[in-house]
């Protein structure tokens, strides 16, 4: 939307439905602007019918394969073997969550089971939750969770945590933190649409149970969608996600193109090939973040094509 307001010619690349993880999420209630909340697909509608008011040029269903430099073009290769190519990429492809891969996992996502605390959180006022993960990111949501939960229980798949101390030892002893170690997901269960309960498996004690909760909060870790940048140039963390700005000059050498100026924000290793949301490795993993992650790389397109 912001390349197109400033008379930029933009193509958007999509491999599947636009919207990415905004559209599968059944509402969306800490957007600003709308203070009853609206559904994600219904979100994703409005922006692509705006997006596509100010002329950009939307493809869809377009899977890439690669992107590759040739003189002062950028080019981006598709699996039907279609090129395209620009002075400028941005990259907004996205993470995802990992999944369990349980049965019924499936059948109550955002009717019980969810990925983001803060998101959906606020839905489980007084009520009892689970988080499923042993990490950072599992006992941090555990403890904005107890904002809203009567009760919360952690389910632990090895006999201790790999997380921070500090937090450890806040989730620890927290009154209404339970943790229960060796502990599994095998099912969860619900009644009318909605998630009811959890039958879960204890590796120390070889035993199964069921445990009756509101709702389910699974943090096992992001996924980005950066596989197609693998063989490319652009510098991804260990994990997968693309790091942007200064902290591309962090290592002994500066990358290739940047001899005689520092990265953008959100600029790559490579020059003129940017990045913004979720498959960023510093992003926030939020809606109203990666919007304003969007436009401001936008704009920093604009400034970097006035020296092309």
């Amino acid at each position: 939307m912001y390349t197109a307001r400033e008379a930029i010619d933009t193509l958007v690349i999509e491999r599947a439905a636009f919207g990415g993880q905004a559209a599968g999420t059944e509402k969306l209630d800490n957007m600003p602007g709308f203070p009853e909340g609206v559904s994600g697909i219904e979100f994703s509608q409005r922006l692509r019918r705006q997006v596509a008011r100010f002329g950009a040029e939307l493809l869809q269903a377009q899977e890439i394969a690669g992107i590759y430099q040739h003189d002062n073009y950028h080019c981006v290769k598709t699996n039907d073997g279609s090129e395209y190519s620009a002075n400028a990429l941005l990259v907004t492809t996205g993470s995802r969550y990992k999944r369990l891969n349980v049965q019924g996992e499936t059948d109550y996502l955002g009717a019980g089971v969810h990925f983001c605390a803060t998101c959906d959180g606020p839905f489980y006022k007084g009520k009892r939750v689970v988080v499923i993960g042993g990490g950072n990111s599992a006992t941090e949501e555990s403890l904005l969770l107890t904002k809203f939960a009567a009760q919360v229980t952690i389910l632990v798949r090895s006999g201790k945590f790999n997380a921070t101390a500090v937090i450890q030892e806040k989730v620890l002893s927290h009154p209404r933190i339970d943790v229960r170690w060796f502990t599994e997901v095998k099912e969860f269960i619900g009644k009318d649409s909605k998630l009811t309960q959890l039958r879960v498996y204890n590796a120390q004690a070889d035993t199964e149970e069921m445990v009756q909760m509101d709702g389910a909060f699974i943090f096992i870790g992001l996924v980005p969608n950066t596989g197609f940048l693998e063989t490319s140039s652009i510098l991804l963390d260990r994990w997968g996600f693309i790091v942007t700005g200064h902290a591309l000059l962090h290592g002994d050498d500066r990358p290739m193109g940047f001899e005689h100026r520092d990265p953008l924000l959100l600029e790559t290793s490579v020059p003129g090939v940017f990045a913004a949301g979720d498959v960023r490795d510093t992003s926030t993993k939020q809606v109203v973040s990666a919007a304003g992650e969007g436009s401001t790389a936008a704009l920093m397109v604009r400034e970097y094509l006035k020296g092309v």
